[in-house]
């Protein structure tokens, strides 16, 4: 996994390579049953969408 901030830079070095962004993925753990650790992975998400679509990626 990667940081918020990890995966800006990633974006960012993703962006300078001209690379095709297809995708976000998360991992909660196996037998996860908190569900605000799922709402937590998908707001992380969600961010760097975003921050993807900010650099000019087609993020849908």
């Amino acid at each position: 996994g990667a940081t918020l901030k990890t995966s800006r830079l990633l974006l960012e070095r993703a962006k300078e390579l001209e690379l095709a962004i297809v995708g976000v993925s998360f991992h909660v753990g196996s037998g996860c049953t908190d569900p605000e650790t799922f709402v937590q992975a998908i707001s992380d998400a969600r961010c760097v969408f975003d921050m993807g679509a900010e650099l000019g990626f087609n993020t849908y």
